[in-house]
């Protein structure tokens, strides 16, 4: 029995048969509210780590908690047990109504507490300069604990300062190991240490998240920072370490997050990361992996990408040749727009007086449903564009050349 099962059942002993439905007025909760929380993050903590049934469970145990923090008798002084716990669950997204009608019962305006839940209130209405202002002098470490780890996850969110905010995150996955908290936090100091052009400081965060969390379904998040932060500090990123990350990985994954990592560097004109990822899934033991459904598209991509990245303005025809014979039936939509944007391109620079097809007709506000295979990259359809004088320039950084044939694509996430 998993642990999001054993929470579910002690919540079901503490309120009898109220745990299989949310409770009604006349129904109510017998359990402290304190109890009920904390069997929500072990919930929480069970879909960090991928548990479909705890993510299916997490709706009606937040209903069952919300309504026993209301049923509280609001002529006392709530404990501070069930404080700290109304807390915990309005930073981990509870319903902010709840914490505002019970604000009177926290205590006087002057207690430590009150102050918090005004700043919790005011990050809950999305008011983030505010909420940082009144969080400043907050101290987590000595709250400790995941209430602790809680406030250090919501002052780095509304912290503007990277260097404060890396801080906060650190503390927070520190003070809470293996949780949703943590899980949270990894997310969040990878787009740090991308924008501060960390390759270390990222490729360490990458893999304990990889390590943990592949399963938690916020991970297509991390695999879009992931992707974009490994093309960005390509220049400099150590591709040794960068492996080890994708062998954390499970298998269907590694192949999603490569095939993607290809496209990616091939748009950016990320030439030697292709063929570096190429070679590295050629390196690798076909027996010891885990069969891939859809074989026939994930090499047709692999095909279209390498092809792609090793055109140049002296080998443009051959190439051209070879992308024609593409078998465009066993690409995605994206992909196959991708093939044509490229293939007008580099007809245009063997043939002047050739012309260039237009791209496939999309009506405005329309959207494609993406495959099974599509799902990180997106972009608006619009007209080529000029067309570059030097082909070279495509295939090797020009970024806005490579951006308009990119523009061509419709993905949805």
């Amino acid at each position: 029995m998993t642990r999001a099962a054993v929470a579910v059942l002690a919540a079901g002993f503490a309120f009898g048969p109220v745990a299989v439905t949310a409770p009604s007025a006349e129904q109510v909760p017998a359990a402290p509210p304190y109890k009920l929380m904390r069997s929500l993050q072990i919930l929480q903590d069970q879909i960090a780590y991928g548990d479909k049934a705890a993510h299916a469970m997490q709706l009606r145990l937040t209903k069952l908690v919300d309504e026993g923090f209301r049923s509280l008798d609001r002529t006392q002084k709530m404990s501070e047990r069930d404080a700290r716990a109304l807390l915990s669950y309005s930073m981990v997204g509870g319903n902010p109504e709840t914490l505002e009608e019970l604000l009177h019962s926290i205590g006087e305006r002057d207690d430590e507490l009150v102050r918090l839940a005004l700043a919790v209130l005011i990050f809950q209405k999305g008011a983030a300069k505010t909420a940082a202002s009144r969080l400043q002098n907050v101290d987590p470490e000595r709250a400790g604990g995941l209430f602790g780890a809680s406030l250090a996850l919501v002052r780095g969110l509304v912290t503007e300062d990277d260097g404060e905010a890396r801080v906060d995150f650190d503390t927070a996955r520190v003070l809470a190991p293996g949780t949703l908290i943590e899980e949270a936090a990894l997310r969040r100091l990878m787009t740090i240490h991308k924008r501060r052009q960390d390759p270390v400081s990222f490729l360490r965060v990458a893999s304990r998240y990889a390590r943990r969390y592949i399963g938690s379904p916020y991970a297509l998040q991390f695999a879009e920072e992931f992707i974009a932060g490994v093309v960005a500090m390509d220049g400099w990123m150590d591709r040794a370490v960068l492996k080890e990350v994708l062998d954390f990985m499970p298998p269907q994954y590694r192949e999603a997050i490569m095939l993607r990592l290809m496209r990616a560097a091939t748009v950016d004109g990320k030439i030697d990361l292709v063929d570096h990822i190429a070679a590295s899934r050629r390196q690798e033991n076909p027996a010891s992996a885990t069969p891939v459904r859809d074989d026939n598209l994930r090499d047709e991509r692999r095909a279209l990408y390498e092809k792609i990245a090793k055109i140049t303005s002296k080998n443009v025809r051959e190439v051209a040749g070879e992308l024609s014979a593409v078998d465009e039936e066993a690409l995605s939509e994206g992909d196959r727009e991708l093939l044509r944007a490229v293939l007008a391109v580099a007809g245009m620079l063997t043939d002047r007086d050739a012309v260039i097809p237009p791209p496939r007709y999309v009506p405005p506000g329309a959207k494609l449903l993406p495959t099974e295979s599509e799902s990180i990259f997106t972009s608006a359809e619009r007209d080529p564009g000029p067309l570059m004088q030097d082909f070279d320039g495509f295939v090797s950084g020009t970024r806005d050349a490579l951006n308009d044939i990119d523009s061509l694509l419709e993905e949805i996430q």
